[in-house]
């Protein structure tokens, strides 16, 4: 039960909720495993509002947009435009279907009832349907479809061709359906392809495939993609006090204690003497090749037995696995946040990824599912190209990407640069990424050459991941000893205790100290540092000033249905930035789509005077927030930063503008839940 006690630094509006909402807003949020909630957060509940949002409303549909073509399905561009030859699909029930509206429960369940198994959506308003032909044109006839045509394999299949010679892939099935992976596999040993994988999350396998036999995959109904699949690869003192993990410690003691969390990559020296006072927790068997995972590792666990070389969390309990040697991601991830496990981690680094590219594939989509179900803070590397080729897994949008900074290895952040280093965002489709950085260069760390071998010299993005995720650690170190919950010293399991992954990265997006920039060409521009670099000192003193709270902080214990809208009021004295930050745990996107984002939520916040400010406007060419705008229907992640913001009640609000997949599977309903973090200088 949350706590029902006021305090005066704001207001949050009565609840309202509409018979629609479905069960209580106290309902945990989404993930197969559900941490305990921090008692006395400090927030109850919005006012909610039904009433569509006109402001954010969004156009009726017109284009269906895959990442191989995008066309109006009424005109002759869509038979124009379709694959040709045996990429185009004549039998077979799986269809595209696009509809005039957002659909509602009613919807849902009237389509059902027609035989129709809705599955991946794809931008915009349009699902791919399983159905016979006599659901088909049951369908067809309802007056809410624009359209319904054939899901082709060549719309599956990556680039929309099929490769000369055997090759290996990765094939996203539509549903996690044990069925159908399981028909899916036998199909695939029956034409002679051989399986490497069949995940325990029920919507991937990996196959190798001559090109018939892709051929044959691509046209089996619970395919929603198949991409090639590409084997990993890695990446890569001032790091503590830049964050503020001195200040923590001198303020609180905080090294790290209880914290528990996973740095995955090549290999590890587990005999170094900086791993001897706390002994990595294997998670798999080590390999040989030690020499990246060392350096990786130290960042965040070395104990500090070298005092340059001390990590972000000195005194937690480590835990390493070997990349290549995982199979299936979503299984080891699984065992990391069993409650009943040995690991019960609350954070993974890792600094690697599969083969750089452009867009958001079958891999960028299992890491989304990934988070979905499991509720953990991955952070991921951008990669090291120094333009918006990135390793896949960053390009995903519940995941913390992480690109980098040089530093010259220095404290001062004036003679910081990018210049041309780590791999930037946007995304193909629009989002912004990275989502945070750090260090790029200059690193002193664990090495691998001896038990007392050190590097000064570790660099790239696998250096700047590890800090970010060693600040994450620090957060969930926070968090549980009850800095936003009304006073340290609460000692609380760090991870029975911990914040939602989408809280927490809220919560180091929103404290994240920015690099001043003008303009989107800038060498520090936001595509460049993301949100900036992890500050525990700016949420320390935020807590410190606030009696132990932030001012609105959100663990995703509120939802919304399509058309809703959450509402919370903070009165501020002006004297501070005022700082709002949404992020939400989206429904993995599919690798077919040209855009990755399933579900919309949009922030808006209205000043005392009455001015607008939208997510993220303004903020893709400077620090500051641009009043006006329009609801930004791209990202997943979503600012608005004010710098010197009236004094009085301001408005912030969290509009549903689309809810096309369920993102909080605890209630019956299809709706969407979020976190969402407001700091800046509140009266009372």
């Amino acid at each position: 039960m949350r706590n029902s006690a006021r305090t005066a630094t704001y207001t949050v509006l009565a609840l309202a909720l509409a018979a629609v909402a479905g069960p209580a807003l106290s309902t945990p949020a989404h993930g197969r495993t559900e941490p305990t909630r921090a008692a006395g957060a400090t927030h109850d509940g919005p006012s909610r509002s039904d009433r569509p949002n006109r402001e954010a409303a969004h156009p009726e549909p017109r284009l269906i947009r895959l990442r191989t073509r995008t066309f109006d399905p009424t005109t002759p561009e869509a038979e124009r435009t379709r694959p040709r030859g045996p990429l185009r699909s004549v039998n077979g029930q799986a269809y595209l279907v696009q509809f005039t509206t957002v659909l509602l429960d009613g919807h849902r369940a009237e389509l059902a009832a027609l035989g129709a198994r809705l599955g991946a959506y794809i931008p915009d308003a349009a699902y791919v349907v399983r159905m016979d032909a006599a659901a088909r044109q049951r369908v067809a006839a309802l007056p809410y479809v624009r359209w319904v045509g054939r899901y082709d394999a060549g719309d599956r299949v990556e680039g929309g061709t099929v490769p000369s010679g055997t090759r290996r892939y990765v094939i996203t099935l539509l549903e996690g359906s044990a069925t159908d992976q399981r028909e899916v596999v036998e199909r695939i040993t029956a034409v002679g392809g051989s399986v490497h994988v069949a995940s325990d999350s029920l919507r991937l396998v990996e196959a190798t495939l001559e090109p018939a036999q892709v051929l044959a995959v691509a046209h089996l109904d619970a395919v929603l993609a198949l991409d090639l699949w590409t084997p990993p690869e890695a990446d890569m003192n001032n790091a503590r006090a830049a964050g503020g993990a001195n200040e923590v410690e001198a303020a609180l003691g905080y090294l790290g204690q209880g914290v528990r969390g996973e740095v995955m990559d090549t290999g590890l020296r587990t005999t170094h003497q900086e791993f001897a006072a706390f002994p990595p927790i294997m998670h798999t068997a080590n390999t040989t090749s030690t020499s990246h995972g060392t350096s990786t590792y130290g960042q965040i666990f070395a104990s500090g037995v070298n005092a340059t070389a001390r990590g972000l969390l000195p005194q937690s309990q480590p835990i390493f696995a070997a990349y290549s040697l995982v199979s299936d991601r979503w299984a080891h991830t699984a065992q990391l946040v069993d409650p009943a496990g040995p690991y019960r981690a609350v954070f993974q680094s890792n600094s690697w990824g599969s083969a750089l590219t452009f867009g958001y594939n079958s891999t960028s989509a299992a890491m989304d599912d990934i988070v979905f179900d499991h509720d953990i803070l991955v952070c991921q590397t951008q990669g090291n190209t120094g333009n918006r080729s990135g390793r896949p897994q960053a390009w995903a949008k519940n995941v913390v990407s992480v690109g980098g900074v040089y530093h010259y290895d220095t404290l001062s952040r004036t003679d910081d640069a990018w210049n041309g280093g780590a791999g930037i965002g946007p995304a193909a489709d629009g989002r912004l990424k990275p989502d945070l950085s750090n260090y790029y260069d200059a690193v002193h760390t664990t090495a691998s050459g001896g038990d007392a071998a050190y590097t000064g010299t570790f660099s790239g993005t696998s250096a700047s991941t590890p800090i970010t995720c060693g600040y994450a650690g620090l957060v969930h170190q926070m968090w549980a000893d009850g800095v936003f919950d009304g006073s340290p010293g609460q000692d609380r399991d760090v991870f029975a205790s911990r914040p939602h992954a989408a809280t927490a990265k809220a919560l180091l997006i929103n404290s994240a100290d920015q690099y001043a920039f003008t303009g989107e060409s800038h060498d520090l521009a936001r595509v460049k540092q993301g949100w900036g670099t992890a500050g525990v000192a700016n949420l320390y003193q935020q807590a410190l000033g606030n009696n132990w709270r932030l001012p609105i902080l959100v663990d995703e214990t509120d939802v919304l249905t399509q058309g809703q809208t959450a509402t919370y009021t903070m009165t501020t004295d002006g004297s501070q930035p005022l700082k709002a930050t949404l992020v939400y745990t989206d429904p993995m996107g599919s690798p077919s789509a040209a855009q990755a984002r399933v579900n919309d939520l949009s922030l808006k916040l209205t000043a005392p005077d009455g001015t607008v400010y939208w997510g993220n406007n303004g903020l893709a060419a400077g620090n500051w927030s641009t009043a006006g705008g329009s609801a930004n229907t791209i990202d997943t992640v979503e600012n608005v930063f004010v710098q010197a913001p009236a004094a009085g009640v301001w408005t912030i609000e969290v509009i549903a503008g689309e809810v096309n997949a369920d993102g909080h599977v605890e209630t019956p309903v299809t709706d969407a839940d979020f976190a969402l973090v407001a700091t800046g200088k509140v009266t009372g």
